[in-house]
């Protein structure tokens, strides 16, 4: 996994780690083209307790940011079969 200087900013702000985003990644987890950058992907998951999302690029091993989850996406993750 690749992770850009602006990922690492972000984590930092939002108590993320890089370990957490592997987890999020490679766990259960929901995958979604990006619709205000469509070569970009929503890998939404459950880290912790907590649900977040991290962008990755088209190639789907570069991180770009992580977040806390919208209440849209959570439901989007919890309706996953």
């Amino acid at each position: 996994m690749k992770i850009i200087g602006h990922a690492f900013e972000r984590f930092e702000e939002r108590v993320f780690t890089p370990e957490m985003a592997a987890r999020l990644v490679n766990g259960k987890r929901l995958l979604r083209r990006s619709k205000s950058n469509p070569s970009r992907y929503k890998a939404i998951g459950k880290v912790d307790g907590e649900f977040w999302v991290v962008v990755l690029e088209k190639d789907l091993y570069t991180v770009v940011t992580a977040r806390r989850a919208h209440k849209d996406e959570e439901v989007l993750w919890k309706n996953l079969k």
